[in-house]
């Protein structure tokens, strides 16, 4: 490294010179000193600067001009640029001084030679063009205002750059803390700038818009730049760099050549990472029309998107789509971005809210720690592979662990996929409130749903929920969670989900797939074997190959009837789907922040049910939803027999509505149609005995209906269940870690990246259930194989086909080969076409199994088809016969009232007079033939001439 070397100089400040040229002084001479590697490094600015501060005057109103006078010259020398800087800093008298400098104070007038710019060849620092001369020229004042006292004294620009309203790309700079103390900067790159030139106003002043004040704090260099570029977008003006650096930003209004005074410097704190507003001309004297016509192109970046996005939804996840984005930032500051740069500045945002993946792997055991602290009793374990890398994590809430006494003892588990960068699922445990709500257990992360993965999950769950007797699990029928529950939990009974297995035996049918499940359904839910049996008798007949599917399930996992446990009205995985659909959007979120949102919306539900529980009237002793049903059930149990039939034991015979006997023992807790059995909630048989018991004893009787529901019902039990409060972790900048916490450290897991196109939303179909017919006739890639001596493997692929099923198929069973195209073939020419798989005989057996499943489906829709035709027929057939008899009945009245017509006709015998009387024109008895004609033969029709004949039969006789 160089040897650094100390230049002092000496000068005399106020004084001036007279008209014979000699300087005249008016104070002591003051005395400044530099330590540089060269005297190169030492510049106009660098020394306007150090005279400034030593004297303490104000740089934006005073203007200073700096001379010398040579020993043997009585004429002043002017410096105005960093070369007259080095002859004056070589100048020496012959005692080897370097005579004094005389500093004249201008106050406020302008300089009237023109100053040289101080940056070699025109070129700046940082490799970017420097701009017209007559833009310097505005803009040098900004370098005496632009210095802060809490920086090296030596420091000066680097350089000038136009830009629109994007950050700059900066050249890199060393930190303070490895730089020299006395030598911070390379004065190698520092140039001076030359001063402004005042312009008369030409629009009235305006507010930048930032509000920023003098002394206001940023967190970062990068947060005034936010503020600032969407104050110059929303306000339309421009700004570009004087100096940018680790220590200090200046900025200046892009109109300052036209006069424009806006100038904001901005320096980081002594010993922190705090930036202050040192200096700042907030009003504008330039014209925003020259700014809105430049060629400046006027585009959006992430960034300002980003800070945009801050001041709209702070601490907000949740944002609108990069379409509406557009639109806002638009409307907002008059920007146009494109749909990519919305969709980065968007993700941006999310990133600034919630930090970036591998942050949130780096924090989880200060997190932990945290979680443990603000809510105890909580259980926390991470699993991390090689190189500390995150493998599994497990939570338990300590709150969650207490309520699980007052549950019943059935567990619910499921696992979803994460759509985040490093991938892995979320495994929720949840359990059924006495009031049928859900209430989470357990959560964690796993890489995948394997045997080891669920066996981990299981055995830490273990730890705080142990096996007890009569405990219950309920799952889908994937294979690892069955077998991790028979390892850990071998006590425990494991129950099918009937939903997920109703979507698998819907697979099965092929016609009426809706009344299948609700056949499944009525099979599940039968309280008795006998109903049992009568249901899936019925739902055997009309779909056996779903009946062989679940016979071979077993009973066990999915009837009601059959299950040897207590799993009371829970037989579906619905209270774990709905806790994963709820945090279907936090699933997109990166590790810690989406434990963040599950722990929030669990302490709201465990609020509401807390104010829930609390809020029911005093004299209510069981929870809303059992009180509902028994309120119901009680309309029915009042109308049925009762018969005591041992009044020690309380047994009791109770005929319902129908006439069917119920045998019910209220001791027990049992009826024979065993629903008091299974759910653990009186029926409407045991509410029929204990009114019968009540009466009996009046009073002294012990036993009341709600006496008869089970304990886990009851309003205590469910204020049990949420009396405990969950805390949500606090913000970062509270956490107060012991040492060895701070030591853990967890990386991100190993990353796959993603393949083309966007994330996987929808599940895919469980191995057991097949696949639909669409997806089976689309043409897979084969590999055809073949044998090869020469290869030491056995088979050898030798090509990969990727073209549709050939035309050209043989029946290895057999049958008549098929001819498509016009074209059969009847002979294979491989002689070991039988002998081993050949490609064609794969084929052979392929269209062979689709054949099978066509005529499958052709017998079973003509069965179908016969059978609904045979009772449309016979409904037919009911109905032409009941209209058949509708007619000869008709037929038989219209007889009979023709008969009555001509009986009454031929015993009157009318007269000239009477007949005249009528005044009909002809014989009644044509009237009448001709009205029994035009009357319709229906019932009505009958009835009506009936009695118009009865009337003027009447007249008849009246008029005899």
């Amino acid at each position: 490294m160089k040897k650094k070397i100390h230049t002092k100089v000496h000068f005399d400040f106020g004084g001036y010179y007279s008209e014979v040229n000699e300087w005249i002084g008016k104070n002591s001479l003051y005395a400044i000193s530099f330590k540089t590697s060269s005297l190169e490094k030492i510049s106009y600015s660098m020394l306007v600067d150090k005279i400034m501060k030593k004297v303490a005057i104000d740089e934006a109103s005073v203007k200073l001009k700096l001379s010398y006078n040579l020993s043997k010259v009585r004429r002043e020398t002017y410096i105005v640029d960093d070369e007259d800087v080095f002859i004056f800093l070589t100048e020496s008298d012959e005692e080897s001084r370097i005579p004094v400098l005389h500093v004249e104070e201008l106050n406020g007038i302008g300089v009237e030679r023109r100053e040289e710019i101080s940056v070699p060849e025109r070129r700046s620092s940082v490799g970017v063009n420097v701009i017209e001369d007559d833009v310097l020229n505005e803009v040098c004042e900004m370098v005496h205002d632009g210095y802060d006292n809490d920086v090296n004294d030596c420091e000066n620009v680097v350089g000038t750059e136009i830009v629109a309203v994007e950050r700059p790309m900066e050249r890199p700079v060393n930190s303070v803390e490895e730089e020299d103390e006395d030598d911070r900067i390379d004065y190698d790159d520092i140039h001076d700038i030359p001063r402004s030139v005042e312009v008369t106003p030409q629009v009235i002043e305006w507010d930048d818009g930032t509000g920023i004040e003098i002394g206001q704090e940023f967190c970062s260099r990068e947060a005034v730049w936010e503020l600032v570029n969407r104050a110059a977008k929303k306000e339309v003006f421009g700004v570009y760099t004087i100096k940018s650096d680790p220590l200090r930003l200046m900025l200046r209004c892009r109109q300052a050549s036209k006069g424009c005074t806006w100038y904001l410097r901005v320096a980081r704190t002594k010993k922190s990472h705090f930036w202050s507003v040192r200096m700042h001309r907030k009003m504008h004297t330039c014209s925003r029309s020259v700014e809105t016509t430049s060629n400046s192109i006027q585009r959006g970046t992430p960034r300002l998107i980003a800070s945009v996005l801050h001041c709209d939804y702070p601490g907000n996840l949740e944002t609108p789509t990069p379409k509406n984005i557009m639109s806002i930032v638009r409307g907002r500051l008059g920007v146009h971005c494109s749909y990519s740069t919305a969709l980065r500045g968007k993700m941006l945002h999310v990133s600034d809210v919630r930090g970036t993946p591998e942050r949130s792997y780096t924090m989880l055991f200060s997190y932990l720690y945290m979680l443990e602290k603000v809510n105890p009793g909580t259980v926390t374990y991470v699993e991390l592979e090689g190189e500390k890398k995150f493998k599994y994590l497990f939570i338990a809430l300590g709150a969650c662990i207490e309520g699980f006494r007052a549950m019943r003892k059935v567990i619910v588990v499921d696992a979803t996929h994460l759509k985040t960068v490093y991938g892995g699922m979320l495994v929720i445990a949840t359990a059924q409130d006495p009031n049928h709500h859900h209430y989470p257990l357990a959560f964690g992360i796993i890489d995948s749903e394997k045997d080891v993965s669920w066996i981990w999950f299981l055995e830490n769950l273990k730890t705080v929920y142990s096996d007890v007797p009569g405990l219950v699990f309920i799952s889908d029928r994937h294979q690892s969670i069955k077998k991790a529950v028979k390892t850990v939990y071998p006590n425990a009974l494991h129950a099918a989900c009937i939903w997920h297995l109703c979507q698998n035996m819907r697979d099965r049918v092929k016609i009426d797939k809706d009344g299948a499940a609700v056949k499944f359904r009525d099979c599940a839910h039968a309280y008795t074997e006998s109903e049992f049996e009568k249901e899936f008798g019925h739902f055997t007949s009309l779909w056996p190959k779903a009946a062989d599917f679940l016979v071979k399930v077993g009973f066990e996992k999915w009837s009601r009837c059959h299950f040897k446990g207590d799993k009371y009205n829970i037989d579906t995985s619905n209270s774990a789907e709905s806790i994963n659909g709820v945090f279907k959007k936090a699933r997109k979120y990166h590790l810690l922040p989406m434990i963040d949102v599950m722990i929030s919306k669990f302490s709201e539900w465990f609020n509401e049910h807390r104010q829930a529980s609390g809020s029911c009237p005093i004299t209510a002793q069981v929870v809303p939803t059992v009180e509902n049903i028994l309120h119901i059930r009680c309309q029915v149990a009042a109308k049925l027999t009762v018969f005591e039939l041992n009044s020690y034991n309380q047994e009791y015979n109770v005929i319902d509505l129908n006439s069917v006997s119920f045998l019910v023992d209220l001791k027990m807790k049992s009826c024979s149609c065993k629903r008091f059995d299974i759910d653990k909630i009186p029926c409407v048989h045991a509410m029929a005995a204990a009114r019968h018991l009540a009466r009996k004893e009046g009073r002294n009787a012990n036993t009341t209906i709600y006496g008869l529901c089970s304990v886990y019902y009851l309003i205590d039990s469910w204020s049990l269940a949420y009396y405990r409060t969950l805390y949500v972790v606090p913000h970062e900048s509270v956490w107060v870690l012991p040492a060895h916490i701070k030591e853990l450290v967890a990386f991100p897991p190993e990353y796959t990246p993603k393949g083309p196109g966007r994330n996987q939303e929808k599940r895919f179909p469980s191995a057991d259930r097949p696949q639909s017919s669409s997806a089976r006739l689309q043409a897979l890639p084969i590999t055809a194989t073949i044998s090869s001596p020469s290869c030491q493997q056995p088979r050898c692929p030798i090509v990969t086909l990727n073209h549709p099923r050939p035309k050209l198929v043989g029946i290895v069973e057999r049958r008549m080969p098929m001819q498509i195209g016009g074209f059969q073939k009847n002979v294979f020419v491989d002689e070991e076409y039988e002998s081993r798989n050949h490609l064609i005989q794969w084929w052979d057996q392929a269209v062979t199994e689709e054949l099978e499943k066509v005529n499958h489906k052709l017998d079973s829709a003509l069965r179908h088809g016969q059978l609904a035709c045979n009772h449309a027929l016979e409904s037919i057939r009911e109905t032409i016969q009941l209209m058949q008899g509708e007619i000869e009945t008709l037929k038989e009245r219209l007889l009979a009232k023709k008969l009555c017509t001509k009986m009454l006709i031929h015993e009157s015998q009318l007269d000239e007079e009477s007949y005249e009387n009528f005044k009909v024109g002809r014989c009644a008895t044509s009237w009448i033939e001709r009205r029994i004609g035009q009357t319709e033969l229906s019932a009505e029709g009958i009835d009506e001439l009936g009695d118009e004949i009865g009337g003027l039969c009447s007249q008849w006789t009246n008029c005899r």
